[in-house]
């Protein structure tokens, strides 16, 4: 039996990309989600989930940095590892099968140059494809939100 999931939330650092050994497109990303909570101090509570997604779902992954608002859907799954100090760990992951970006566009933030001709706005500058520091999401994560809204 699989869990199914579905969550939308910011990226807590950029994704992390490799190729598996069968040449297939991996990235992996840390999102953190905002939960109702009653005895939370402002109302909710942040749930940290780990995605990984393969294929065309880790290009798109891939394409986002931190910060950034997405969509994921997926199988939900438990990640478990020895940590360094010997202790068991265990964290949860959707293993997307859908990576839907949630940015929005601001004023300025794309070239004008062209829209003349009849031809579509052509964006400034796009993200890395590759993240540096694959080693970042073998580490823990700083559990403090990355950003004040």
């Amino acid at each position: 039996m699989t869990a199914q999931i579905s969550a939308y939330g910011r990226l807590v650092a950029d994704p992390q990309t490799r190729t598996t050994a069968n040449n297939k497109h991996m990235a992996m990303a840390r999102l953190a989600v905002a939960l109702p909570c009653h005895s939370a101090q402002n109302g909710e509570a942040t749930y940290w989930l780990g995605v990984v997604a393969f294929g065309k779902q880790a290009e798109l992954l891939a394409q986002h940095q931190k910060g950034d608002l997405i969509s994921v859907a997926g199988n939900m799954q438990l990640n478990q590892w020895k940590a360094q100090d010997g202790t068991q760990q265990e964290a949860p992951q959707v293993i997307a099968d859908s990576v839907i970006s949630a940015r929005t566009v601001h004023a300025g933030a794309q070239k004008t140059a062209g829209t003349a001709q009849g031809q579509p706005p052509t964006p400034q500058g796009t993200p890395p494809n590759h993240a540096p520091g694959w080693e970042v999401y073998q580490n823990e994560f700083d559990q403090r939100p990355p950003f004040d809204d």
